[in-house]
């Protein structure tokens, strides 16, 4: 009894002068099984069973770890867990190298962090590195993201999160979900996100899909906080009803749905006079606006160097004629049947009406 006191004396003497020539004070909570080796390269702590401690203020948890003195390297295995402040790590393996302050995992990593809100955002995927002294966390292959906040997901093959920045990029065919899948959905080749801000940048080959429309460009500008998208670079627009190019596009939202698009600079709108029909008919602009009400073009507003041409087909009210028009401000409103109500031209207007004939 008293050779084994002795002992465990002497291991707790060498543990706490280990620990106090740490650059990072060690506080060993919990081990099923300890065994300390001394070898020429320093000392070996190896940990088995509920492994609990802490070096400074990061708490470690796994089912076992192997702590090299000589190198400042601690390696854990099986269910590893860290925890800082309001960060908090999962992973099945991971180095830890003490200088610099670096942690590098693997298998089903996920950082998981928390808003001062409650809010819940985390990162994840079969790979990461933090670095502890930077706040930043690379992960890659089959990456995943959540942000509650902005009830949003995100998968791509690579990304980037510089916490203390308040930053994040996403590569390898990234896509971002907001609401559920099929409310509104972004691909591009590249995605930035800004906290700040609460903005998105996406950048070349910008896919947007929603229940009601779809969009392109080269390149995105998402403004959470306004609920407003600009489109640039040679983007489009399609809908069941319409479809419109333009320079550049400016869309806003309400709870994610589109209310308005105003259209800049060498505006085009191939419409539908009825849901149903071809989009024959058409209006060219520099400046086009639409209102939208719910899935369909509520009105629109043309103005600067407008051109029109529109097709009337013919039923039991209606007889068929092509009207086509230039003027300065072309207006239009639909029925709540997408159905064709009112257009109206002013300013300098030059047109012809072609009619069938029946002779």
């Amino acid at each position: 009894m008293k050779r084994i006191l002795i002992g465990s004396l002497l291991l707790l003497s060498a543990l706490t002068l280990w620990a106090q020539r740490d650059n990072q004070r060690f506080r060993l909570i919990h081990s099923d099984k300890l065994y300390m080796n001394n070898l020429p390269s320093g000392q070996i702590l190896e940990l088995n069973g509920k492994v609990h401690f802490f070096y400074g203020d990061t708490e470690f948890k796994s089912d076992r770890a192997v702590i090299l003195d000589g190198p400042k390297i601690a390696r854990l295995s099986g269910r590893v867990v860290v925890q800082n402040d309001s960060l908090h790590l999962v992973a099945d393996s991971l180095a830890y190298y003490r200088i610099p302050q670096v942690l590098n995992m693997g298998g089903k990593v996920r950082l998981t962090q928390e808003t001062e809100g409650g809010l819940k955002r985390w990162m994840q995927g079969d790979h990461g590195i933090y670095d502890q002294g930077k706040d930043t966390f690379t992960t890659w292959s089959r990456v995943s993201a959540y942000d509650q906040a902005e009830n949003a997901t995100a998968t791509c093959g690579y990304a980037f999160w510089d916490r203390k920045a308040g930053y994040a990029y996403l590569i390898e065919k990234p896509v971002v979900s907001a609401g559920t899948t099929d409310t509104l959905t972004i691909s591009a080749d590249k995605m930035e996100f800004f906290d700040q801000e609460r903005k998105l940048i996406a950048t070349f080959n910008v896919e947007v899909q929603s229940r009601d429309y779809s969009a392109q460009s080269d390149f995105l500008i998402y403004f959470a906080e306004e609920e407003k998208a600009v489109f640039i670079g040679e983007p489009k627009f399609h809908n069941d009803f319409a479809t419109a190019t333009a320079e550049e596009f400016h869309l806003w939202f309400k709870e994610r749905e589109l209310t308005k698009a105003a259209l800049m600079d060498s505006c085009t709108v191939f419409f539908a006079a009825e849901e149903g029909l071809a989009k024959e008919n058409w209006v060219k602009a520099q400046n086009i606006v639409l209102n939208f009400a719910g899935d369909r073009i509520d009105d629109f507003e043309a103005d600067t160097e407008v051109s029109y041409y529109f097709v009337q087909a013919a039923d039991e009210r209606k007889d068929f004629f092509i009207n086509s028009a230039t003027g300065q401000v072309l207006r239009a409103k639909f029925d709540i049947d997408n159905k064709l109500k009112l257009m109206d031209m002013q300013g300098r207007i030059r047109g012809r009406y072609v009619f069938k004939n029946d002779s």
